[in-house]
C-alpha cells in the first residue's frame, strides 16, 4: 500500500492535519539536531563513535569526549531549550503581549543577583551550589513581581510594568556586587554568558523533575489560555477561573524558565523567538503553540551551542551569546512586518 504524502491544500483544509504534520516534522529535526549536537564541534566524531562510546565505550580519546562533553552538552540543551520555549509560550498567552519572555517575571535578574551574592558574599564557587541558587533567586523575583503586580490590580499591564521595574533593581544590584568584588565576575562569567560547556548530567537529577513539572501544567493549561485570549470577562463567563489560571501560569513559567536558567545561565531571547516560529506554522492555537514552541526551542539551543564550538575553533562562544547575534534581525525583522503578530 502506496503512502502519498499531504499536500499543502490538504493541510490548509485540516489544520489538525498540518499541526500533527508540523509537529512530526519539528519532531525529526529536533533528532537531527541532537546528532548534529554529538557528532560535530571542534573536531567532527563519526556516527560510529559515537555509538560505540555509548554501547561499546573503550576509553579513547574521542569516545571520552563523546561521553564526558557531546552527549551533557546536546542532552542539557535539548532540556534547557524545551523549558524556555514552553516558557515564552505561555508567558505570551498569559500577558497577551507577542512580544513578552519569560524575563518579564525577573526570572533572569533573580537568578543573577542570587548567584552574584552567592558568590559575592558567600564564598560559594562550585556550580552545582551556585545553580541553587540561581533557581532560588528566580522563584524569589517572580514572587516579588507576582505580590507587586497584585497591588496593581494583578493585571497583565501591571504584571508587566512590576517585572521590568524589578528586574531593573535587581539588575543594578548585581553589577554593584560584581565591581565590588572583581573575583566575582571571574566567577559568573561564564554562567551570566549561558554557557553548556562544563555541565554535568547529574545535574538533572535535581532540575529534570522541576522541568517535567513545568512542562506538564503548561500542557494542562493550554485550552485555558486559548479562552484566556478573549479577554478576561468572556473567560469567566465561558468557565475560567481566572486567578487561578494566572497563579499555574505563573508557576509553570518560573518552573520551566528559572530551573532552565539555573542551569545554563540566562538565555535571552529564547522564549520570545520560539512562540512566534511556532504561531507562524501552527497558527493561534496554544494546545499547538505551546509544545511545539518547546521543541523550536530546544532546535535552537542545540544547534546554537554548536554554532559556538565551530566558529572561532578551537576556542568557543557560549550558546547565549549566539543567540544575542541570531536575535537581533529576528526581533528588527518582527519590528519591520507590516502585519505584527497579535494576540
Amino acid at each position: 500500500m502506496t503512502t502519498v504524502a499531504p499536500t499543502r491544500r490538504d493541510l490548509r483544509r485540516h489544520p489538525a492535519a498540518r499541526i500533527a504534520f508540523v509537529v512530526v516534522l519539528a519532531t525529526l529535526a529536533l533528532v537531527v539536531a541532537a546528532g548534529v549536537g554529538v557528532t560535530v564541534g571542534t573536531k567532527v566524531i563519526a556516527p560510529g563513535t559515537v555509538w560505540d562510546a555509548v554501547s561499546d565505550f573503550d576509553g579513547s580519546d574521542l569516545q571520552l569526549v563523546v561521553r564526558e562533553s557531546r552527549i551533557p552538552r546536546t542532552v542539557l540543551g535539548i532540556v534547557v531549550g524545551l523549558a524556555l520555549g514552553a516558557a515564552g509560550a505561555v508567558m505570551q498567552a498569559l500577558t497577551r503581549n507577542a512580544l513578552a519572555d519569560p524575563g518579564i517575571l525577573g526570572v533572569n535578574a533573580g537568578a543573577s543577583v542570587a548567584v552574584a551574592i552567592a558568590v559575592a558574599a558567600l564564598g560559594v564557587r562550585d556550580f552545582p551550589h551556585l545553580m541553587v541558587f540561581a533557581l532560588v533567586g528566580a522563584l524569589v523575583a517572580t514572587i516579588g513581581v507576582v505580590l507587586l503586580g497584585a497591588v496593581g490590580g494583578g493585571s497583565p499591564v501591571t504584571l508587566v510594568l512590576s517585572g521590568v521595574a524589578l528586574a531593573a533593581v535587581l539588575g543594578g544590584v548585581t553589577t554593584a556586587l560584581v565591581l565590588l568584588n572583581p573575583t566575582a565576575f571571574l566567577h559568573m562569567r561564564s554562567w551570566e554568558s549561558g554557557a553548556l560547556a562544563g555541565r554535568d548530567l547529574s545535574l538533572l537529577v535535581f532540575a529534570g523533575p522541576a522541568i517535567a513539572l513545568g512542562l506538564v501544567i503548561a500542557l494542562l493549561m493550554t485550552r485555558s489560555l486559548d479562552v484566556l485570549a478573549l479577554g478576561d470577562d468572556t473567560a469567566a463567563a465561558l468557565g475560567v477561573k481566572i486567578g487561578p489560571l494566572r497563579t499555574a501560569a505563573v508557576a509553570a513559567v518560573t518552573l520551566l524558565a528559572g530551573t532552565a536558567t539555573a542551569l545554563s545561565g540566562p538565555i535571552a531571547f529564547l522564549g520570545l523567538a520560539a512562540p512566534h516560529i511556532a504561531r507562524g506554522f501552527v497558527g493561534a492555537s496554544q494546545k499547538a503553540i505551546v509544545p511545539l514552541a518547546a521543541v523550536i526551542g530546544a532546535i535552537v539551543v542545540v544547534l546554537g551551542d554548536v554554532v559556538g564550538r565551530v566558529i572561532i575553533a578551537p576556542q568557543e562562544v557560549p550558546v547565549g551569546i549566539v543567540m544575542a547575534f541570531v536575535a537581533a534581525p529576528f526581533l528588527i525583522w518582527i519590528g519591520r512586518r507590516k502585519n505584527p503578530v497579535q494576540l
